[in-house]
């Protein structure tokens, strides 16, 4: 009963000092990429887990009506569409229209708040969902409500290992906290509360913000360590996680819309059908940037401000990962925040006929009170880049599953042929030595987990694993519960079967600096901790390196996926078009998500695998010399 109250004066609390605007729909984008319309916007100030309904309508009239039948639409629409930014709606015109040519085309985006869901994540049988998170003046405080669904243990929270990380690369850690009702009051406080079998409880922590922390959340996270007394102490560690999250506000949720100014559109005439393989291109005006020469500066952020131009209209424009807005005459402004020493600053442009360029410039930082150390920073910076990115081995493990004995479940075309032409670029473009390298075509599960017993042999700590697998996948709604089927699996009986909770034990158990899965199979999904994709742009290369990560990328959610599959025909497609002597997984898979988005009716995603050892660090692809 004390614990209930004091969840109800918790939240008595928010409703006194927690005044934030309702969710909005921002940054309204309309873009064309070949025959489809794009629609790109941010859904922002949502209450954390809140879901919407959300629909795109078009005008021909300028606005005075929007009567235009939207139907083939995909994307971020329909029902239970989370906020966050960068949120795209793709509309196959051709399939609704025969033509759409004008220029008083408006879109108008409405978003009706629907249910709302509280984030959640589990450690051990302790349950932990995200209740609030809000600014209180210059403070920002996060409540989780905690259930043990296990036996009596004790549950210890770690001030330190309670982080917030915001999109400009910015980490708070948490100076005060309450757990049930025992505080910690300095960072290495350790608030620490038995839990009876049932038992729930509330969580709240308290972190000093700065001025120029940004809106939006990119990740909560928090250490937490389960202890029990049995013969000896049983301590078991584990990290929460929660992104991409929105302030909560106190205001009646309620519809909300924008609506894009004059549109002017020329999809299905043959104007749109001539070929143009010319890449955009792009210059620096303040300051002047050149691929020759590395510039120098003394301020940690500055402002890039330049223009990219194309003989047809600009589909998106990245710099170091993210989306950069365009005016109409194609110039654009966007700050970057610099680590001491040299950093490389990564831009690419794509036209709406997906013909692409990509840039790469270096820029100096260095303080004012430490021009004399610039030339050893700068040596320092490439050295430790250069060391850090080539210290392991890179292993690879290709799965392609075309045949099954099985003849109750359907032989594919692709998988193998698209194993092959994936091995292949690494191995030509990228650090992948043919040594290390192990191709399975077709195997069964006994030779998948032989070779994954293998690898938990000679790979080392230092070491980067990539696997992939091709193949079948299913998902069982009931069970929640995704498998991979290899070739001798049979319809009827799932003794063959693997789960992606045993894959995932797998990519624990090996124990690599970093692991990078790729997935192209139906419900491949599943293998995450949260179905929500990554949308922040990375850190430097060097810092990703430094910290442990298990990540996979999958050609979709928990839907189907076709035999040919447009995810590795892209995917491929990027790796060998890249020009960058490294690069992120994530952003990799940035460079070509709408690809997909735009030429497949799935959703690619990209996130850590849940419960391997994931620190935050990325896998790094290294190019050829």
């Amino acid at each position: 009963m004390k614990t209930f109250k004091s969840f109800l004066i918790i939240f008595a609390w928010i409703s006194i000092f927690n005044h934030v605007n309702a969710q909005q729909i921002e940054n309204l984008q309309i873009k064309t990429f070949e025959d489809k319309v794009n629609v790109v916007y941010n859904l922002t100030h949502e209450k954390a887990g809140q879901l919407f309904d959300v629909k795109l309508l078009c005008s021909n009239n300028g606005g005075q009506s929007f009567d235009v039948p939207v139907k083939a639409v995909s994307g971020d629409c329909g029902k239970d569409i989370e906020g966050g930014n960068n949120k795209i709606i793709i509309w196959d015109v051709l399939e609704d229209q025969k033509t759409l040519q004008g220029d008083n085309y408006v879109f108008k985006v409405v978003a009706t708040p629907g249910k709302t869901i509280n984030p959640s994540d589990h450690v051990e049988k302790f349950e932990f969902e995200l209740a609030e998170c809000y600014k209180k003046d210059r403070k920002l405080i996060c409540i989780l409500k905690i259930k043990n669904n296990g036996k009596r243990r004790d549950l210890k929270m770690i001030n330190r290992l309670a982080r917030v990380y915001d999109f400009n690369g910015k980490r708070l850690e948490s100076n005060y906290s309450k757990l049930g009702r025992v505080t910690g009051n300095a960072r290495y406080a350790t608030p620490t509360l038995t839990f009876q079998p049932g038992q729930s409880d509330v969580a709240m922590f308290s972190f000093d913000m700065p001025y120029d922390f940004s809106d939006r959340i990119k990740m909560i996270e928090f250490g937490v360590e389960v202890l029990e007394i049995t013969y000896g102490l049983d301590l078991k560690i584990g990290n929460i996680q929660f992104r991409d999250i929105s302030y909560s506000n106190n205001e009646q949720v309620a519809r909300t819309e924008n609506s894009s100014g004059l549109i002017s559109l020329n999809i299905g005439a043959e104007t749109t059908k001539k070929t143009d393989t010319t890449p955009p291109q792009i210059t620096f005006t303040d300051p002047v940037l050149t691929k020759e020469k590395p510039i120098n500066v003394k301020s940690e952020e500055i402002v890039l401000k330049g223009k990219v131009s194309d003989e047809n209209s600009i589909y998106e424009l990245t710099v170091n990962g993210m989306y950069t807005n365009l005016k109409e005459n194609g110039e654009f402004d966007t700050d970057i925040y610099l680590a001491e020493g040299g950093n490389t600053v990564f831009v690419r442009a794509v036209d709406n006929f997906d013909n692409t360029i990509e840039e790469t410039y270096t820029i100096n930082y260095t303080p004012e009170n430490k021009q004399g150390q610039r030339q050893s920073n700068m040596a320092d910076h490439s050295a430790m880049e250069k060391k850090s990115s080539k210290e392991g081995k890179y292993y690879a493990l290709f799965i392609g599953v075309s045949e099954y004995s099985d003849p109750e479940i359907m032989n594919l075309e692709q998988p193998v042929v698209d194993a092959e032409k994936l091995l292949k670029t690494i191995t030509q473009y990228y650090t992948f030595d043919n040594e290390n390298v192990t191709f399975l075509k077709s195997p069964t599960r006994e030779e998948i987990i032989s070779h994954l017993d293998h690898l938990n042999k000679v790979v080392t700590e230092d070491d980067n694993l990539l696997v992939f697998y091709a193949g079948h996948g299913y998902w069982d709604n009931e069970d929640e519960a995704g498998y991979w089927l290899p070739s001798d699996a049979k319809k009827t009986n799932t003794a063959n079967w693997m789960r992606n909770s045993t894959i995932r034990d797998y990519l624990r158990t090996v124990n690599t600096k970093h692991t990078l899965l790729i997935a192209d199979a139906c419900f491949s999904g599943g293998i995450f901790k949260s179905r929500k994709a990554f949308n922040y742009a990375p850190k430097p290369i060097q810092e990703l390196y430094v910290y442990p990560s298990r990540k996979a990328m999958t050609s979709g959610s928990l839907k189907e996926v076709p035999d040919k599959s447009v995810f590795l025909l892209y995917l491929n497609k990027r790796l060998q078009e890249n020009t960058r002597p490294y690069i992120s997984a994530e952003e990799l898979f940035s460079s070509f998500k709408n690809a997909v988005l735009n030429n497949s009716p799935n959703t690619p995603l990209y996130g850590e695998i849940k419960d391997t050892g994931d620190e935050g660090g990325d896998f790094i692809f290294v190019k050829r010399n």
